[in-house]
């Protein structure tokens, strides 16, 4: 019992003795396929999420260099929604900015009282950047064509998700699909709105139809379209029409455009509020950030305590008496454990 007591004490200054923060809030994405493409000037691309603690100090934000001349990134948080107060400023130059897939880090005086607070955040270009940061949408991805190689011409654009064959593999491998993302060339901010009709690839029939826009820009990034889910599209041969705005094109490549199919839900958590392009909501996504606050050990344990609640100490109980059978049983003599 004594060896299991010293264990168990080990155990926990080691919890007390870690010095790496855990975020407040964060948005992650292991695979990091969207993109928003590049930042326009007089467009800010924000986030909305909600401080779990005092002291927010820090937001870092996942950028992907994405060709062109790097410029400085503002920022501004704002309490509330991107209407808020504005209650802090940052900047990083363009030599600061990563040269490669990374974060951005905008740090800031912190604020006291940030706990159980909704703020926004935005970032901002004089002109477009070489820099644009990553979005994760709220649904199951499957990648039908990757980012292609060319900017295809035309204010129409059309084409069928097929199962295989013909094609080398099914375009859709998922039922209840609900949002197509196109990989955009560019779509200026005073152009008009953007539409997809999908259509039945046999009948004809005309399915759903949704539309982006006016006034969401786009540069190097993926345009969401999002519409009534389709519960029966697995191995479904779909049609697709886009219509574009005058000056807009998109990117793929031989076989057509660069698509990206989303199935089924995706939750996320109340603290997390939604992305915004120049105040406006942009639903159903997110950018991937993290945000950093108190980093003390009391906001460590208080953090386990509110995100695990009783089953963190439940679990302690049962680790600790499952130390104490395994000391007793590796204790007992050889030929007694035989």
């Amino acid at each position: 019992m004594l060896r299991a007591l010293l264990i168990a004490a080990v155990g926990l200054l080691a919890l007390l003795a870690w010095r790496e923060d855990l975020p407040d809030v964060e948005i992650r994405l292991q695979q990091r396929t969207t993109q928003a493409g590049r930042i326009f000037g007089g467009h800010p691309l924000g986030q909305g999420f909600r401080c779990e603690h005092d002291g927010l100090r820090a937001l870092d934000v996942a950028l992907a260099p994405i060709g062109g001349d790097a410029r400085a990134i503002d920022f501004e948080l704002r309490r509330g929604g991107p209407g808020g107060e504005l209650v802090r400023r940052a900047r990083i130059e363009a030599a600061a900015l990563p040269a490669s897939d990374g974060w951005a880090r905008f740090e800031f005086e912190p604020l006291a009282d940030s706990a159980g607070q909704d703020f926004h955040f935005a970032l901002a270009c004089e002109d477009r950047n070489a820099h644009s940061p990553w979005v994760r949408y709220r649904g199951v991805p499957y990648v039908v064509r990757p980012w292609g190689d060319r900017a295809l011409e035309g204010s129409v654009v059309e084409g069928e998700l097929l199962p295989a064959p013909p094609r080398a593999q099914t375009d859709l491998h998922h039922g209840d699909l609900h949002t197509l993302a196109f990989a955009t060339n560019y779509v200026h901010p005073q152009a008009g709105a953007m539409k997809l009709t999908l259509s039945d690839a046999l009948t004809g029939e005309v399915l759903r139809t949704a539309s982006v826009g006016p006034g969401i820009p786009c540069d190097t990034g993926w345009m969401f379209f999002r519409f009534e889910t389709l519960a029966d599209t697995r191995w479904r041969a779909l049609r697709f029409k886009v219509e574009l705005p005058t000056g807009a094109s998109l990117i793929g490549n031989a076989e057509g455009p660069s698509i990206v199919a989303y199935h089924g839900g995706s939750r996320v958590s109340d603290d997390v509020l939604g992305a915004t392009c120049a105040g406006a909501p942009l639903p159903q996504r997110d950018l991937v950030f993290r945000a950093w606050s108190s980093s003390t050990r009391s906001a460590l344990l208080a953090r386990l305590r509110e995100r695990g609640g009783e089953r963190i100490l439940w679990a302690a109980l049962a680790w600790f008496f499952a130390l104490v059978v395994a000391l007793r049983l590796l204790g007992r003599p050889v030929e007694e454990r035989e």
